[in-house]
């Protein structure tokens, strides 16, 4: 006999996962406290570069190559070249002395720019021809896959190829260094880690099938992760950086880079009127010159000090403002 009273079954609601992409967790790993100022404590502060609008002008342009060749179409390099030539010209009257001041290669933006239109946009259409057997399989390929039950990781990835004679996956992600990365930079970078698992889920792959490098268009070089199992590697440090948010430590990473934190007041004195509850007080008053990189105005204690820290700081720097 049917029992028409019986109840249906609840259908188990999945948990929803925190998300993470490797830019954020990353934030944590170069400072702590910065993380929880940025993304506890809601306080989006944002600022341009022209090291990071350059950068975004190469990334648009070796994206619509890659779709052309992905595509079979004919590659318009004369329409690439002058939205590339407009983007550069707005950005050397965006930041005049940046233009002009060389980096780290000895080399300016402007000879930069000259570089990139004359040799390095071809990179990707030669690799492509002196390697047949390469087929592109992803441009600016978004992802979101489950990490470990509580915490996702979204992002994309700048190019995916397929070698057709092995079946293996080639991720390349592109920077626009001035220099290529220390030996030190391509042991086990996180990212790439994020990406081979991510390319796992996309393309169902084994994590030895994965190879991963930086395409460097301005040094006409690529360079290899170099860790041997990247995918583990990187998992113990991502597991390290959650299990330290997870125990709530924020402790401060004083360094060089404070000079270029925009939750720093010397360099960012706006703040101080605006958003005054967003400001680090234990930034290095390192200005390239002077004080030491390790020298601060206030000494980290713990959490529970933040308010009254930032509370001194605040009216020591208003009262110097004056």
């Amino acid at each position: 006999m049917i029992n028409d009273n019986k109840l249906p079954t609840a259908t188990a609601v999945a948990p929803k996962l925190e998300k993470y992409s490797y830019s954020k967790l990353s934030t944590y790993g170069q400072c702590k406290f910065k993380f929880k100022l940025h993304y506890l404590d809601k306080n989006f502060l944002f600022s341009d570069s022209i090291a990071t609008e350059f950068g975004t002008l190469v990334h648009t342009t070796e994206e619509h190559i890659a779709e052309a060749i992905r595509s079979s179409s004919n590659i318009n390099y004369i329409w690439l070249k002058n939205n590339f030539i407009l983007g550069c010209k707005a950005l050397a009257h965006k930041y005049p002395e940046d233009w002009t001041k060389p980096d780290k290669s000895g080399r300016t933006y402007s000879e930069k720019m000259y570089l990139y239109l004359n040799s390095a946009i071809y990179r990707l259409e030669s690799l492509m021809k002196q390697n047949p057997m390469l087929e592109i399989i992803g441009v600016e390929q978004k992802f979101e896959f489950n990490y470990d039950g509580v915490h996702s990781f979204t992002g994309s990835i700048d190019r995916a190829f397929r070698n057709t004679d092995t079946g293996k996956i080639i991720i390349q992600d592109i920077k626009t260094w001035p220099v290529p990365a220390q030996t030190s930079e391509l042991k086990a970078p996180v990212q790439f880690a994020v990406y081979a698992m991510a390319a796992q889920e996309l393309w169902g792959v084994s994590a030895s099938d994965i190879h991963c490098e930086y395409d460097l268009p301005l040094c006409d070089c690529r360079q290899s992760a170099l860790s041997e199992d990247l995918v583990t590697d990187g998992k113990a440090q991502i597991d390290k950086w959650f299990a330290g948010i997870i125990k709530n430590d924020f402790k401060p990473t004083v360094s060089a880079l404070c000079h270029w934190c925009n939750y720093n007041p010397l360099t960012n004195p706006d703040i101080l009127y605006t958003k005054p509850n967003a400001i680090c007080p234990y930034f290095s008053t390192w200005q390239k010159s002077g004080d030491s990189v390790r020298d601060t105005l206030v000494k980290w204690e713990n959490l529970d000090n933040v308010e009254v820290d930032r509370q001194f700081i605040v009216s020591q720097l208003r009262q110097q403002s004056t």
